[in-house]
């Protein structure tokens, strides 16, 4: 007999696939001079297809830009569609980039853990399939605003070797991206509040809980998941998960952009990355909004400043 918890994210699950839709056969027309593909499937979990949505300008320049979509541990489609988020990739469109919107798994079903597995896997499918979409698969920029800056950095820094000796061809390619640009960004989850609070702890003093924080053990043979109650795991976990563990030389140049007024992510957390990554010599800049909260009204025009810098640090130079 199916237990109620298996029967909850069996319903939970098919819920979400109802809300996926089949890969079009063509690519729809949008505004500005820019076609949109929809539902193009980057991989499978659960019986379910993993989601993008593919924006191609008119004039390419022959580079790609991952934008993971997510807010507060929610994903869809549907976030797309909003005019905020034209605003947001239609600088990048007029620069010539191909964006590709990538969906994640959404909570309480699934956690942060999947949505930087999620992410990695799309980045190593846009690196496959770079032919058909017309971009160079050694130049990739990855971006996201709040808690998709959170999952962009964090496959920015723990940047994987694909898996030689997998069967399955996506696999075999890197999720390494060249460049990063993200706004109001968590950079560090065990450092968060004024007081040095980790961020699951804040929340709970606030009266508050994100499903995208309860981390599990997967049983390798059965899939099965038990939700990990250890405190100091679940601080390893959110130091994992926390991009300035993972700064190293090698990172990719990055760019933030974050109001000093926020007080749903505080600035420093850009603060702190940017001053890792300077101090290991990789190319960082931060651009801080004076007076401005979190998503402040318009931020969404200053993804031409993102675009610039991954003109500067993606396309090709005979001086690099």
């Amino acid at each position: 007999m199916r237990s109620r918890a298996a029967t909850a994210l069996f319903a939970a699950l098919a819920l979400s696939a109802i809300g996926a839709r089949a890969s079009l056969a063509g690519a729809q027309t949008g505004p500005g001079e820019y076609s949109r593909q929809s539902d193009v499937i980057y991989g499978h979990k659960f019986g379910l297809a993993l989601t993008m949505e593919v924006f191609a300008p008119a004039k390419r320049n022959g580079l790609g830009v991952v934008w993971i979509v997510s807010s507060s541990g929610t994903s869809n489609r549907e976030q797309t569609l909003q005019p905020s988020f034209e605003r947001r990739v239609l600088p990048f469109l007029e620069h010539g980039y191909t964006v590709f919107a990538v969906i994640h798994g959404s909570s309480p079903v699934f956690q942060v853990q999947d949505y930087v597995q999620d992410g990695r896997r799309a980045v190593r499918f846009v690196r496959h399939r770079a032919n058909e979409f017309g971009i160079d698969a050694q130049r990739l920029g990855i971006s996201g605003s709040s808690a998709g800056g959170l999952i962009a950095l964090t496959l920015a820094m723990r940047a994987e070797d694909g898996r030689a000796a997998s069967e399955d061809p996506v696999e075999r390619e890197s999720s390494r991206v060249q460049a990063v640009g993200c706004f109001f960004p968590p950079t560090d989850l065990m450092d968060f509040g004024d007081a040095s609070e980790n961020i699951v702890d804040l929340m709970r003093q606030r009266g508050a809980s994100d499903p995208s924080f309860q981390f599990y053990d997967v049983d390798q043979k059965t899939g099965a998941r038990t939700l990990i109650t250890d405190r100091q795991e679940v601080l390893r976990l959110l130091s994992d998960v926390s991009p300035v563990t993972h700064v190293t030389a090698d990172d990719p140049p990055t760019i933030l952009i974050h109001g000093d007024a926020d007080k749903a992510v505080p600035v420093q957390q850009s603060r702190r990355l940017v001053t890792r990554l300077t101090e290991a010599k990789v190319p960082a800049r931060l651009v801080v909004r004076e007076g401005m909260g979190h998503a402040w009204p318009g931020w969404e025009q200053d993804s031409a400043l993102i675009a610039e810098w991954f003109d500067a640090y993606l396309r090709p130079s005979p001086a690099r």
